[in-house]
């Protein structure tokens, strides 16, 4: 079973903005935002659904922002085996 580093806070998303080089802001899970429900269904069931290619390429995908210019993203982490 994997797991995402940063879901689990060992590791931090210490990604900058493609935009401006600001530290981005991570708000979780992508998939968390996608209903009221999202954060109670199984991971892999939703990650099939989300519009991402998450599941296969073994990522958690994460929505983090820009403090400075505002832009949003939707990264993926890779998962730890």
């Amino acid at each position: 079973m994997s797991y995402c580093a940063i879901c689990n806070g060992i590791e931090q998303a210490d990604t900058r903005c493609p935009k401006c080089g600001t530290s981005l802001s991570d708000h979780g899970r992508f998939n968390d935002f996608l209903g009221p429900y999202s954060p109670y269904r199984p991971i892999d069931d939703i990650s099939m659904t989300n519009g991402y290619l998450d599941l296969a390429r073994h990522q958690c995908m994460h929505v983090l922002s820009c403090p400075s210019c505002s832009k949003s993203y939707t990264i993926g982490f890779a998962e730890i085996d």
